[in-house]
């Protein structure tokens, strides 16, 4: 009875109070270490609508329009431990005002380091395949990764696939956005349905872990790229640019390159993919080292469904 009396003992016997502490917590500790310390945490963790948003499981959309705020947050556990699909987010200040000035200084920032052409995605980064007690981790289909918001405010919609094709003939492209199914219990609820479409890891992982179009061998590449960090697409800036658009490893057409600035305006986030078809490739090639590790991504899914 003399231990309830403390101070400190009451404090975390108050939710209230208890969720103030906890949200000074980084968002690792909070996820992992904090519901390791007993029931109550636990619950307070899974139940409270602010420590939810703050791990990016629940929409901050409401604070954001409240409180004027410009500048979407990133998930910081996602950005860690999926680098290769928030690169933007690492390399280039976003941009948030449609001007050539801030579109120049864009293109000059990305020529001067040339980090455009090293930052293709890389299944080699991913935290995942780090080690195999880690790949067997993430690929539960229970892990919370999969459930987490990309960002704050959320990114509503699909992932918006991007297919470049180059031969003697020209380029082509074509575009389509892919759209997590609906559940049927969520159908006749539109709060549910609402916060369904908002995008989250799992989606964006398995569409484009599972997507035919994004090519990973020996001829083009793949990347992503996020609507906020790549600068409006001005006419009087292809030349500049070397005629490419995206940056770099684009496309000279000009088809391509308006129907990619038109992707890039209306989605979110964009999977670019670059195919090159080569007139005598000869014999059979072996399969690169991103399409063994994309193979071996695949196969540890399969594994876990079983």
């Amino acid at each position: 009875m003399q231990e309830q009396k403390r101070p400190q003992f009451k404090v975390f016997n108050t939710p209230e109070l208890l969720e103030t502490i906890l949200l000074h917590l980084d968002n690792r500790t909070l996820l992992v270490s904090a519901q390791r310390v007993c029931q109550t945490w636990t619950v307070l963790v899974q139940t409270s609508p602010a420590i939810q948003e703050a791990l990016f499981f629940q929409s901050q959309e409401h604070k954001w329009h409240a409180e004027s705020i410009s500048s979407p947050i990133y998930n910081p556990l996602l950005v860690q431990a999926f680098r290769p699909f928030f690169p933007s987010v690492h390399e280039y200040p976003p941009i948030h005002n449609n001007t050539n000035e801030n579109a120049t200084e864009f293109q000059a920032e990305a020529e001067h380091h040339g980090r455009d052409e090293d930052s293709h995605f890389s299944f080699k980064a991913l935290d995942m395949l780090s080690s195999p007690q880690k790949k067997t981790a993430y690929m539960r289909k229970e892990a919370s990764w999969r459930k987490m918001l990309l960002r704050q405010p959320p990114v509503y919609g699909g992932v918006t696939i991007f297919k470049m094709h180059h031969n003697m003939g020209g380029d082509s492209c074509r575009s389509y956005e892919v759209q997590e199914e609906t559940p049927q219990a969520n159908q006749e609820n539109k709060e549910s349905d609402d916060d369904h479409k908002m995008l989250k890891m799992g989606h964006f992982f398995t569409a484009f872990i599972h997507n035919e179009d994004l090519y990973f061998g020996r001829f083009g590449h793949t990347r992503i790229y996020w609507s906020t960090y790549v600068p409006p697409y001005e006419s009087d800036l292809d030349g500049r640019a070397g005629g490419s658009y995206p940056p770099q490893g684009g496309s000279y057409s000009r088809k391509v390159i308006e129907n990619f600035a038109r992707e890039i305006v209306r989605s979110e986030v964009v999977a670019f993919s670059r195919e090159v078809t080569q007139c005598c490739v000869g014999g059979k090639t072996n399969l690169t080292q991103e399409e063994s590790l994309r193979k071996e991504i695949l196969e540890a899914e399969s594994d876990d469904r079983v």
